[in-house]
């Protein structure tokens, strides 16, 4: 019997099955990608959000076993925090990207799509998870 995991985003009561999950361990983003998401984290975030804020403990423990969907809604619809939802959809993924390396997370060879249908597949790990 397979597991089956509810996970939030445009779909939120669609089930996914455990084995349908993919892990942003497995190189879900590009390494351009990221460079191009700390251009704008330098130029749009850095203000509110000091470098190194989103590598603590407690951005882990929040994110960890999470769909990648929840962390790319609540930076598009929550951030910048004076003009939310005013970036492009590619400026969130992007940085959502530069969230991932900053973790040590690895990067890939396809870009992370702006897509919450394949996001809500990804799950969030990150080095050093013990709930893998």
């Amino acid at each position: 019997m397979a597991a089956v995991v509810f996970v939030e985003g445009d779909q939120s009561d669609t089930p996914v099955a455990a084995q349908d999950m993919q892990s942003t361990m497995s190189g879900v983003y590009t390494a351009p990608q990221a460079t191009r998401g700390e251009e704008t984290y330098m130029g749009v975030c850095v203000a509110c959000h000091p470098a190194g804020t989103y590598k603590a403990a407690g951005f882990r423990a929040n994110w960890r076993g999470r769909p990648l969907s929840d962390l790319f809604d609540q930076v598009r619809e929550k951030m910048p925090k004076n003009d939310p939802a005013s970036l492009s959809q590619q400026e969130y993924i992007q940085l959502v990207a530069y969230l991932l390396k900053i973790n040590d997370v690895p990067a890939g060879e396809t870009e992370l799509p702006a897509d919450n249908d394949v996001l809500r597949k990804i799950r969030i790990e990150m080095p050093g998870d013990d709930a893998k």
